[in-house]
């Protein structure tokens, strides 16, 4: 089979252009014991393993990851959680607590990101919040920007006849600061709360304050 010099520049530039649009990540905190995911296989996590599309970081009881993500992306993983890196600037989460901070800064930054769970997919605009996730509801609590939930449908199965589903599942839903939604399946509840006292802001507030440590610093230079 004879191959042009056109066809192979091509497939070079194929693969360069995958490669380029491939976001990466770094763990720039870790305390406890972690594990990650990868190629099927699983190992204990360490400080500053880098991380690929496809990895899942898993936390043990009473441990913590912080992930700075080439995208922008920023995250603080809490005990007994799961976080998968999918293409496209989109994580998965099935389980506890995460912190989040997406930020439009970064090599691989592009402004859209979102985040999954088993029930619910949240489109991301700038922002910083709190995910708790399981396999049958997920709460959301945004401390600062703006939330997009979306694609109630589509996450969790449920019949596509509009005549049959609530008004909330029609739409998509805005969440501001200050805003806290749970949705267990089948029932969307939205609600002001006082961010003060909210249970999630210490987790949120200790990601914040990590953000400055020098790990965290020096995975942001690599990525910007």
């Amino acid at each position: 089979m004879h191959t042009n010099s056109s066809q192979i520049f091509a497939a070079i530039l194929l693969v360069a252009t995958s490669a380029l649009s491939a976001i990466e990540g770094r763990v720039t905190y870790l305390s406890g014991n972690a594990d990650i995911k990868s190629s099927g296989k699983v190992t204990a996590l360490k400080l500053d393993a880098l991380l690929k599309e496809g990895d899942t970081v898993v936390t043990r009881a009473k441990a913590k990851v912080g992930i700075q993500m080439s995208d922008g992306a920023s995250f603080f993983v809490s005990q007994n959680a799961s976080l998968e890196i999918r293409p496209g600037s989109q994580y998965y989460q099935t389980d506890g607590a995460i912190s989040m901070l997406f930020r439009k800064s970064g090599r691989d930054a592009s402004g859209k990101w979102a985040i999954k769970t088993p029930v619910v997919t949240a489109g991301v605009r700038g922002t910083g919040f709190t995910v708790e996730a399981s396999k049958s509801q997920t709460r959301l609590v945004l401390f600062t920007g703006k939330v997009i939930m979306t694609d109630f449908v589509r996450e969790t199965g449920l019949q596509s006849d509009p005549n049959l589903m609530m008004q909330d599942f029609l739409n998509d839903i805005e969440l501001n600061a200050g805003t806290a939604l749970r949705y267990d399946g089948s029932d969307v509840k939205k609600e002001r709360i006082d961010l003060k006292a909210e249970p999630m802001k210490s987790l949120h507030d200790e990601h914040q304050q990590l953000e400055k440590s020098d790990g965290w610093q020096k995975a942001n230079r690599q990525f910007n």
